[in-house]
């Protein structure tokens, strides 16, 4: 099984073509395993089929990729892999495969605008390389089923890697409108509109579409062979709505997985996700070698860049998977494993005993993937609608680097934990649409001493009956102010009627009927932002007041609900930070650990098997990696000892006032201590 304390694996990638004869002429198996094994590997991905839909075996369905000439690539590697003592994962391609779109035109995706997805360039993929097909397509469906039961039948093999589990567009082929209209009796709709219950149901339809797409390969796979672990690409489901891709797609893995190629911030976020979601643990972060994607054939990260991503992925209880593209040829580049990465796994292998316990955090920021939309463009036709990649979860990503950058322990969750959080505080960022179940857990939590954070949309009714208020609608001003009252002026700091927070953007306007403290009202400005008219023509100054609350403490069962009118957690200045944090430290005042760490710096604390850890991470995004000196982690409590692992040094301890003050020597790359 994979699942067993497999931390360290090497993801082949291989989606080359075969027109040109040299294309895999050179692969050399008994090469390529013998040099991976240096590195310490335990896990490696073998290609089976790759998006170009051609096989590395000798198949049944499908064809066979010409430069290998008949040879048993797959089979072949799983041997070779397994005598070298690591197990192995076999990748398989669904629905973007080049064979398959060519071949069988009616299994082809068509999307809004008519075409399909060869004579279009969709948001990241390139025009004419990517031939994506339709997971609905019945036919194409027994191509994949086949595929994976002659692959489980033919070999024996630990695991499987079944990438993009989604459609990069939304899909009007035959097959689509077709099961559409038989479940529900109606055309599927071409218009943008999230207050229309029949489009929710539509994008809803479309989720569990995916998800049962999911259950059936993993179905087709465990038919042959029950024991053998499966891992849908879930990378992205932090992508917008088009994708269709929600937390119904892990329901058929044993473990979450996938591959992001950001920054540390945008990994330390994901791995908190995929953590809260995963059926079970390790959960596997994949990025790749090269600086700073794949497009970069033969640029390699730095060992301090590589070593960044295994630690952050582990201590969070995640592998940590390198994807490494073959070269054409089929050869790779040796000294990645027999020099950097042998370096990187032979210091982060030292620490995977210690990982796995459960974390220490006082805020939850919850990721809801049934309603990965926005308001901004609500009303157009499916065929222009725009997005950026992390467009939905914009607030959930800002809280976060406001949460790393003052140092309060928090975590990520997914809608299955909103049962289960023990946080003092759960953030809800601007989410539009909540669904009854959800609502469910978060008004227990409520009731039950929890504290909510809603900025933004309130998704719904019930919040509203819980606020006692009622939506007036959006200011027709795109910029905006927080005007703090007299009880608000100690959380917005720095802020005054004459200079109020600026909101760049609209604020949701309500009408209270119930008690609550208000902290800020909305302040307008004298003019609208469009037109000849101003006040001051480079900018857009407050000028009307307003008894309209922008920011409200309510005070519900046992705990409390902060809301404002607009997710200032996405604003950029430091004084809008800031009062999201006095905001979140007003209703929760003792953190479980605190810090003198700079906003680059993460600290994180878990607890197994009744003995406690902290890790300080130096995720500075450039090279090289300057050092950290004279830092401090605060614990609230008395401590005894504090060791750090990589020598076991002890680690001196102030204490003062009940509290405990751990200082940590010079920190490079990272930190691992062990206290009691």
């Amino acid at each position: 099984m994979w699942i067993e304390g497999n931390y360290r694996r090497i993801f082949l990638d291989a989606h080359i073509d075969d027109w040109n004869e040299e294309f895999l002429s050179k692969v050399n198996p008994e090469e390529i395993v013998s040099t991976i094994k240096l590195s310490g590997a335990q896990n490696v991905v073998v290609k089976a089929k790759p998006h170009t839909g051609l096989c590395y075996w000798p198949c049944s369905v499908g064809r066979m990729h010409k430069g290998l000439r008949g040879r048993d690539y797959v089979g072949e590697m799983i041997e070779l892999c397994h005598q070298n003592e690591m197990s192995v994962i076999v990748y398989y391609s669904q629905i973007f495969d080049n064979w398959a779109y060519e071949n069988h035109p009616a299994w082809r995706c068509v999307y809004a605008d008519g075409k399909t997805s060869k004579e279009k360039a969709s948001t990241f993929f390139k025009k004419g390389r990517y031939g994506v097909v339709c997971a609905n397509n019945k036919a194409y469906r027994e191509y994949v089923r086949a595929n994976l039961q002659e692959l489980n039948r033919n070999y024996s093999f630990e695991g499987m890697f079944l990438d993009m589990p989604f459609w990069p567009e939304v899909c009007y082929c035959h097959s689509c409108t077709e099961r559409y209209l038989e479940e529900t009796g109606k055309e599927m709709p071409k218009i943008v509109d999230w207050s229309d219950p029949d489009w929710l149901a539509f994008q809803y339809a479309r989720e569990r579409w995916m998800g049962e797409f999911a259950a059936f390969s993993t179905s087709s796979i465990k038919e042959i062979n029950p024991h053998v672990t499966v891992e849908h690409n879930f990378a992205v489901a932090l992508f917008p709505w088009q994708f269709a891709n929600t937390d119904l797609v892990v329901d058929a893995c044993d473990y979450a997985g996938g591959d992001y190629y950001g920054g540390y911030l945008q990994q330390t976020f994901c791995c908190k996700y995929y953590k809260s979601v995963s059926p079970n643990l390790p959960f596997v972060y994949i990025t790749s070698r090269c600086d700073p994607d794949l497009s970069y054939h033969t640029t390699t990260k730095t060992k301090e860049e590589l070593l960044l991503h295994a630690v952050t992925a582990l201590v969070h209880n995640g592998a940590f998977s390198l994807c490494d593209g073959l070269n054409p040829d089929g050869t790779i580049t040796p000294e990645v494993y027999r020099d950097v990465m042998k370096e990187v796994f032979d210091k982060t292998r030292r620490y995977e005993k210690v990982v796995s316990g459960e974390m220490l955090s006082d805020v939850a920021v919850w990721v809801s993937t049934h309603s990965k939309f926005t308001w901004r463009d609500n009303g157009k036709p499916v065929s222009e609608q725009l997005f950026k990649v992390d467009d939905f979860i914009e607030g959930q990503v800002k809280m976060a680097s406001i949460l790393r950058e003052y140092n309060v322990p928090f975590d990520i969750v997914a809608s299955r934990n909103l049962k289960t959080i023990k946080d003092n505080i759960l953030v809800i960022s601007d989410v539009a649409v909540i669904r009854d179940d959800e609502m469910d857990a978060i008004e227990s939590y409520l009731q039950n001493g929890g504290n909510l954070y809603l900025s933004g949309q309130i998704g719904h009714r019930r919040l509203l009956e819980l606020l006692e208020a009622e939506v007036i609608g959006l200011t027709e001003h795109n910029v905006t102010y927080m005007n703090p009252t007299n009880k608000g002026k100690p959380v917005l700091e720095g802020f005054s009627q004459k200079n109020p927070l600026t909101v760049d953007g609209k604020q949701l306007m309500i009408k209270l009927s119930g008690s609550c403290e208000v902290l800020a009202t909305i302040t307008l400005p004298y003019t609208l932002t469009e037109g000849q008219r101003f006040s001051a023509i480079h900018s857009n100054p407050p000028g009307i007041d307003t008894d309209l609350p922008a920011i409200i403490v309510k005070s519900v069962g046992k705990g409390k609900i902060v809301w404002l009118a607009a997710p200032i957690e996405k604003s950029r200045p430091f004084m809008s930070k800031r009062v999201v944090y006095n905001l979140l430290n007003s209703v929760c005042r003792e953190w479980k650990f605190t810090s003198n760490a700079p906003s680059f710096v993460e600290i994180l604390g878990w607890e197994k098997e009744g003995k406690r850890y902290l890790a300080a991470i130096n995720q500075q995004e450039s090279s090289p990696i300057s050092p950290i000196y004279d830092l401090y982690i605060e614990l609230s409590e008395d401590i005894e000892t504090a060791v750090l692992l990589d020598n076991n040094q002890v680690l001196t301890i102030g204490h003062s006032e009940g509290k405990s003050r751990i200082f940590l020597p010079r920190l490079d790359i990272f930190h691992v201590i062990e206290f009691e």
